[in-house]
């Protein structure tokens, strides 16, 4: 990791807090400086850094900002990449809400009461295809789960294609199952235990599916498509709501702790999820 890339990074948030007076908390900049690297790498940037080390730099680059007064001078580059940030996460939000809005229209609300972190977080892949990162996800979260409200909701139009993408959501509800034996193997891989649990790859996952579906052992019937997005989706689960293992945890010790981590999260949201 170059000093160079940590100080474009620090700078760019810099323009971000500057630009759009967002807030200084800490889950809110780790949020941004996660986003800037996610849009560069979507973007196809040449900024290069390795999957273990993007952590440890978006936290050194809020420890800095942190420590530092806030700099009055945005450098021209940098404020035009951050607008252009501001621009990609607003999208995003609107997509994914869009979408939970017509699922919501398909489902007992009892399926979201509970399970709203989740729903959101099996839309993503169906919307964005790059990977959010643990803070940046939560963020979007938050923000999808502060403005959405069922009766509200229920009486907007919805765009035609924010349907067609909750009903692709519907098929893939249908295979429950495999994606809970595929999450549970996963969870039971000792090899991606003692390494770690917070950079699963989609070719980690990917793998592991082939194997389940090659032993026909719940003996269902998935296209190639519906593959592909379960891959997404767990990936992204398992990267965003699953703690740090230690080779000492068992499987169900592990799920314990992922089942602590959603209700963690559920506990901290803002804005309680209204039905009526």
């Amino acid at each position: 990791m170059s000093n160079d890339t940590e100080r474009s990074l620090l700078n760019s948030l810099h323009a971000y807090v500057n630009r759009f007076d967002t807030s200084n908390s800490r889950e809110d900049l780790l949020a941004i400086a996660s986003s800037i690297l996610t849009f560069q790498q979507k973007q196809g940037s040449n900024v290069k850094i390795e999957s273990n080390q993007t952590e440890a730099l978006i936290q050194q680059v809020v420890n800095q900002f942190q420590s530092e007064p806030l700099s009055p001078v945005i450098d021209a580059t940098a404020d035009t990449l951050v607008q252009e940030v501001n621009q990609w996460r607003q999208s995003l939000e609107e997509r994914v809400l869009n979408t939970l809005n017509a699922y919501a229209r398909k489902v007992h609300p009892n399926q979201l009461q509970n399970l709203l972190p989740e729903t959101i977080l099996s839309i993503l892949p169906l919307v964005e295809n790059v990977q959010l990162r643990k803070s940046e996800a939560e963020s979007l979260i938050r923000q999808v789960e502060s403005k959405f409200n069922w009766n509200r909701e229920l009486a907007q139009v919805i765009d035609p294609k924010f349907v067609a993408i909750a009903d692709k959501l519907v098929q893939l509800s249908k295979f429950g199952d495999l994606k809970k034996l595929l999450q549970d193997s996963l969870l039971g891989n000792r090899d991606l235990i003692n390494s770690s649990l917070e950079n699963v790859t989609e070719s980690l996952v990917e793998s592991e599916l082939a194997k389940i579906i090659g032993s026909n052992t719940l003996h269902m019937d998935i296209d190639v498509d519906a593959q592909k997005l379960m891959v997404k989706q767990v990936t992204l689960k398992l990267n965003v709501l699953q703690p740090s293992a230690t080779p000492s945890k068992s499987n169900e010790e592990i799920a314990t702790q992922m089942d602590a981590e959603i209700e963690r999260f559920k506990a901290s949201r803002p804005i309680p999820f209204r039905l009526f």
